[in-house]
């Protein structure tokens, strides 16, 4: 009986000394200094985006000294939409005609419609981003208008390659309307038609390249008619539910 006592003392003086190791602030402060030199060791190493949220033991926005030391998980979840609009903006460009280098320097980002000129990795999780070229011709070299040294469609391309890499992102190519700021060569946006459209009479294949159908003609179309605001092609990104 009495080395059963003694065991029951000795187990709970180790429960004891358990639970208080456990409670120990500066263990919390150990443990939750740890995880931040982790995060931020991913963040210096370009791994992650420096937007992220903090989820501790499931609470979001908590402070990481709060998680439990028995089994707890801190877990940061970095915004993929910031990092999807640096690597489309980067494949805009490296797709881009580079004869002059023009059109490639004038792809824009815009967050929530106004102009991004901040680095593109602090883009706010839950934005609407738009990336356009705000050439006067971008319309043209997109739909294939021009003959250009690159193939047309670069949005639509840039859109399924960043789709392969970022597949919770929620990826549309659309036109759209700038009503302020100037282009890459000064010009205020948005580009207004002095003439009526031309319909180029142009077409391209992947084994021929590009090939001229028909001459070029004026096009009957009202929004090519002269005094029409011209749309640009963009990629716009947004984040589903689970990005």
């Amino acid at each position: 009986m009495a080395r059963a006592r003694m065991a029951d003392t000795i187990r709970e003086q180790i429960n004891l000394a358990t639970r208080n190791v456990l409670a120990s602030q500066s263990l919390h402060d150990l443990v939750a200094q740890e995880c931040r030199d982790l995060r931020d060791a991913q963040i210096s190493a370009g791994a992650s985006s420096p937007v992220f949220s903090t989820f501790v033991d499931g609470r979001m926005n908590d402070a990481e000294e709060h998680v439990r030391l028995d089994n707890g998980i801190v877990s940061y979840v970095f915004s993929y939409l910031a990092q999807g609009v640096a690597f489309a903006l980067g494949e805009c460009q490296k797709r881009s005609p580079a004869r002059t280098g023009a059109f490639r320097k004038a792809w824009a980002v815009r967050v929530n419609g106004r102009w991004w000129t901040r680095n593109t990795v602090t883009i706010p999780k839950g934005s609407i981003v738009e990336i356009v070229n705000t050439m006067p011709y971008a319309r043209k070299i997109d739909t294939g208008g021009q003959i250009t040294s690159v193939p047309p469609g670069i949005v639509e391309a840039v859109r399924e390659a960043t789709q392969r890499q970022f597949p919770t992102l929620i990826l549309n190519r659309k036109f759209i309307n700038l009503t302020d700021g100037r282009d890459a060569r000064g010009g205020r946006l948005p580009y207004v038609l002095k003439a009526q459209g031309i319909e180029s009479g142009l077409t391209w294949s992947k084994a021929d390249g590009f090939e001229r159908l028909r001459k070029p003609r004026r096009s009957n179309r009202k929004d090519r008619a002269a005094g029409q605001v011209m749309t640009y092609p963009a990629l716009v990104l947004t984040e589903s539910e689970n990005g």
